[in-house]
């Protein structure tokens, strides 16, 4: 039997928590399974335990990896309901839906109007990411916003002012690995594998990738000065840096790499570690989304 059940964290909008139940059961009655999670990797503990239903993921980002990381490969279909802070993954999914709508209200209202579709995810050191995962000057920049999330007023301006803390005190890191088999190895200041467009609360890093092309969209950043890296940062934010002469864009299979100290950041998840390998799954999750987006399953 195929069940709508709605995983919530709290955290993401612990204000709105009640509306969101409303919001909920004013479609779906008793037809709906509401679970709230209590603890990191709870979503995923949660997604594992139904077969044949439709999950809802209520929250941001980070929400949504820990729900996905339960349903990859199994006969169930993740649908988005945004309600985080960056959102970044929907900027991509739900291009289609007027900005404004990108909310669980807006999203309910026209749940009728999604389709179910198979998108690409992908795999990076035992775990699963669905938009981008990388190593670097981003991780640096999630890692140092944390201790701005919980000052009074600057929460939602927390990433945008780590961003300019972390150019003036990241000086890059040493890489070397592997795009498809051909090595690289330099001094660099970001490395990107995505499957979305955006990150970082609508920062066009990916402009070329498509995550239903079955591959990876690797982009990797030489490390330069902080002014010029201060002065480029307009045209990554709009997308247009892919013609810099510092930036290489990879379409992949697989992405490897190793260094010293490196945090990996999944979907806005940090971990420790001194290598990692990313590979593709293609149409390894389905998901609920609207059309023309991207092919619809047969």
């Amino acid at each position: 039997m195929n069940r709508n059940v709605f995983i919530l964290n709290p955290k993401a909008g612990f204000r709105k928590l009640e509306e969101w139940k409303a919001l909920i059961a004013a479609k779906f009655g008793e037809n709906a399974i509401i679970r709230l999670t209590e603890r990191a990797g709870h979503a995923t503990e949660i997604a594992k335990e139904y077969t044949n239903s439709t999950i809802f993921a209520v929250g941001g980002d980070g929400t949504v990896n820990e729900v996905m990381n339960g349903l990859v490969g199994s006969d169930n279909t993740l649908c988005i309901l945004p309600a985080g802070s960056g959102n970044d993954f929907v900027r991509t999914l739900y291009k289609d839906i007027p900005k404004k709508k990108r909310t669980v209200k807006g999203i309910l209202e026209r749940i009728e109007t999604l389709k179910p579709k198979k998108i690409d995810c992908s795999s990076a050191n035992g775990s699963y990411f669905m938009n981008i995962a990388s190593v670097g000057f981003d991780a640096e920049v999630v890692r140092n916003s944390e201790r701005y999330e919980n000052v009074p007023g600057l929460r939602k301006l927390s990433y945008i002012i780590s961003i300019f803390y972390t150019i003036f005190h990241y000086r890059g890191i040493d890489l070397k690995g592997e795009i498809d088999g051909i090595p690289f190895e330099q001094k660099s200041l970001l490395l990107c594998v995505a499957n979305g467009k955006y990150y970082g609360g609508g920062v066009k890093i990916a402009p070329e990738a498509e995550f239903d092309d079955g591959k990876l969209d690797a982009y990797l950043i030489e490390s330069v000065s902080p002014m010029r890296f201060l002065s480029v940062l307009p045209k990554l934010a709009a997308g247009t840096h892919t013609k810099l002469r510092f930036v290489k864009h990879f379409k992949a299979d697989k992405v490897t790499l190793q260094g010293e100290n490196l945090t990996l950041n999944l979907d806005g998840e940090l971990s420790p570690t001194q290598e990692a390998a990313f590979q593709v799954i293609p149409g390894g999750i389905t998901v609920l989304a609207p059309e023309p987006s991207i092919p619809q399953i047969s």
